[in-house]
């Protein structure tokens, strides 16, 4: 079952969760992303985005991934790098694209940009696909890291180069 983006309790995308994040993802290309201003109650140490939500936001942003392309998917491991922290009031923007599919394996990643594109946080997740949605991904999607001649993509602002 495909999760609907409009009639859930989602804590990160739903409109309709009243302390939810309400964050709306849109497809460009190979990426999604969403922009998500950091409120007072958003807060871990005083004045910087709890680290919680900022592996809820890469989280988020890689199932938008997958749920957009109507992929029905778990997430299976997150990992989150903190680059810098994310001051209360800032608009940032999350984005996240396919790294790697091998079988029900999805592998994604993610970024937390502030303004000027400046690297916040990253992220990798395995996702397992569920038993219904598309068998497979489409041609221009399906890598493997190389494998299969697909190439992964960093997710940083233009001109940054991803770090391994």
């Amino acid at each position: 079952m495909i999760l609907d983006l409009e009639d859930n309790m989602c804590f990160a995308c739903s409109p309709k969760n009243p302390i939810g994040l309400k964050l709306r993802f849109r497809r460009e290309g190979d990426v999604v992303r969403a922009g998500f201003v950091v409120r007072p109650e958003h807060q871990g140490w005083p004045g910087c985005l709890h680290g919680g939500l900022v592996a809820t936001l890469c989280d988020e942003a890689m199932a938008q991934w997958l749920w957009l392309r109507e992929i029905e998917a778990y997430t299976g491991e997150l990992t989150v790098r903190f680059k810098k922290n994310v001051p209360v009031g800032t608009p940032v923007e999350v984005v996240a694209e396919l790294a790697a599919r091998r079988g029900r394996l999805v592998l994604l990643t993610a970024a937390v940009l502030l303004p000027g594109g400046v690297v916040a946080a990253t992220a990798s997740g395995k996702f397992l696909m569920g038993n219904s949605g598309p068998a497979a991904l489409s041609d221009g999607e399906n890598t493997d890291g190389g494998e299969s001649g697909g190439s992964r993509k960093g997710l940083e602002a233009p001109g940054h180069a991803p770090e391994e």
